[in-house]
């Protein structure tokens, strides 16, 4: 093996351990969502699953069943993981106002990560049942959308990730 061979293979096998062994970069305490999905059951054409992903570079996602998180605001929020349904009505996009406090808002339990890697990265699902959940007046509009976003322990509200534009089935 001539002399720019070894320089060669020395280059490379030096580019594969450095690339290889790399830690995961992630710094940001605000946890990132963003729509992944949203599909109807095929067993019951009234249930539909309201899917998004998430990223917490820290790891302190969860809520316990009877707990509560004072947001960034000095708000007590007693659901970590807040879903908004709009509606399209008179050329424009009104925020439906749930008769329930919590509306579409539910509690992503506490998730375990390891104390190497804190960061969790995931999934979070709604169901959503059109005829157990107060929507507003179908037939007065046809489109709706979501906006979700997600709480963590320390506060921190992560950015709105908004769903695309449907047309609910009359």
């Amino acid at each position: 093996m001539n002399l720019a061979s070894k320089i060669a293979l020395i280059g490379i096998i030096g580019g594969v351990l450095s690339t290889s062994c790399k830690k995961e970069q992630c710094t940001e305490p605000v946890p990132e969502v963003s729509f992944l999905e949203y599909y109807q059951e095929a067993a019951d054409t009234t249930i539909y699953h309201l899917v998004f992903k998430f990223t917490d570079c820290d790891g302190d996602i969860g809520m316990e069943t009877t707990g509560s998180i004072l947001d960034e605001n000095g708000d007590v929020q007693t659901t970590n993981f807040k879903i908004d349904l709009y509606y399209y009505q008179n050329d424009q996009w009104n925020k439906h106002i749930f008769k329930s406090e919590d509306g579409l808002n539910s509690k992503i339990p506490v998730l375990g990560n390891s104390t190497v890697n804190p960061i969790l990265d995931g999934e979070v699902e709604k169901v959503i049942d059109y005829y157990t959940i107060d929507l507003p007046t179908i037939g007065d509009f046809d489109t709706i959308m979501y906006k979700s976003r997600i709480l963590d322990n320390a506060g921190h509200y992560s950015n709105w990730a908004e769903s695309p534009q449907y047309i609910i089935p009359q």
